[in-house]
């Protein structure tokens, strides 16, 4: 049971709206107003972040809805239920989790080629989604393949969590049996294939920098960040100008913030050589004198979108040098240079903000030709 902290006291005229359901109070404390049918939640919690409170209302409206009952009559109403209003329920309960727009529409092209398209094809007779059978989604999966000649792996995979998503929200709705969901354990998930990244000489990757310093002045800090540090395009571009940490006119750290990494934990970069910390002092210059808090900024004093410069890099890349570059690929590289190197792996997974070491080896052990060349010079008798 949820343990309610009712609010008392305070003008609510004191609380800043974050989104529905949520007002900030002051410094880390939240205010929770949730409602699920008849049943109502006000509490009181602390988060270091709006989106880290938006996380707090989903969890919070996951166990509010646990303890609703569904009476008996009611559960068998649902079950009968057309694919309509099954549909109707799924994408409002979809809208109060925010679900982002994006994630709303995939939902929406997977639901008619699952519940309409495949299920007008194969079963025709089925009339709600309390009638699928188990057998309903191994069907779907030779139809994904087979008739709508899609990747086995890759396409399958991203279908494949979707699906799965979508059949455990409506049994959570109380819209499919727990056979269905049952069945989906005997569809186990491909795995990532496994990328194919070229090996591109410093020559090249040099002038490939020089040519987008020149072009895209806003766009090479952020670049010359990845490529040097190894980190993520949604991490670097996130980067705050107060996150820089100075001694006198020199950076010597970047506070990579928990709310910005994938792990949700800090990932600060505690030090720069002389380059990387002459770049950030003029990205930091470029950024004072267009008024914005971030690090990196484009030419118009906004936020460097991760899109443009991810869309902007495979481009000019592609021209340029013949081989198209994404932002990934720059992290990729770092690790690959690091190891080929023989540079210590805590130190380089410390930099890229690596936290799993099953990462590194799983992801970017990758084999390359100097590898292998000095392995059949160890070998040589």
């Amino acid at each position: 049971m949820l343990q309610e902290q009712i609010l008392k006291g305070g003008s609510k005229s004191n609380m800043r709206r974050v989104c529905k359901g949520i007002k900030h109070i002051k410094g880390k404390i939240y205010f929770f107003d949730l409602q699920a049918d008849h049943k109502r939640l006000q509490v009181r919690k602390e988060a270091n972040s709006d989106k880290e409170a938006k996380q707090i209302k989903n969890e919070l409206l996951v166990e509010l809805r646990k303890q609703l009952p569904i009476s008996q009559q009611g559960e068998q109403e649902r079950l009968n239920a057309s694919f309509d209003e099954a549909r109707e329920k799924l994408f409002a309960d979809l809208r109060a989790d925010n679900v982002s727009q994006t994630n709303i529409l995939r939902h929406t092209i997977i639901f008619k080629r699952l519940f309409q398209d495949f299920r007008n094809l194969k079963f025709p007779h089925i009339k709600s989604p309390g009638q699928i059978p188990p057998i309903y989604l191994q069907e779907y999966k030779a139809y994904f393949i087979n008739d709508l000649k899609h990747n086995p792996k890759g396409g399958w995979r991203s279908e494949l969590i979707c699906v799965k998503s979508m059949i455990r929200r409506l049994k959570r709705l109380g819209y499919c049996r727990k056979e269905l969901v049952e069945s989906l354990v005997e569809i186990p998930r491909p795995r990532h294939e496994k990328k194919e990244y070229p090996e591109i000489p410093n020559s090249k990757l040099k002038t490939l920098l020089d040519f987008i310093k020149k072009d895209r002045p806003d766009f090479y800090p952020p670049i010359y960040f990845m490529c040097r540090t190894g980190r993520r395009i949604n991490e670097t571009t996130l980067i705050e100008k107060r996150d820089v940490k100075w001694d006198g006119l020199n950076p010597i750290r970047i506070d990579i913030r928990a709310e910005t990494t994938k792990t949700k934990e800090k990932a600060p970069i505690d030090r720069l050589d002389l380059e990387l910390a002459e770049v950030i002092r003029q990205a930091y210059n470029a950024s004072s004198k267009r008024k914005t808090v971030y690090l990196f900024c484009n030419r118009l004093g906004k936020r460097c979108g991760r899109n443009h410069v991810g869309r902007y890099l495979r481009d000019v890349s592609e021209k340029l040098i013949g081989i198209r570059i994404t932002p990934h690929y720059l992290r990729h590289r770092f690790l690959t240079e690091a190891g080929k190197a023989g540079v210590p792996l805590p130190d380089a997974m410390h930099i890229a903000g690596i936290k799993d070491i099953k990462v590194v080896m799983g992801y970017y052990s990758h084999i390359t030709n100097d590898g292998q060349d000095k392995v059949f010079a160890v070998s040589r008798i």
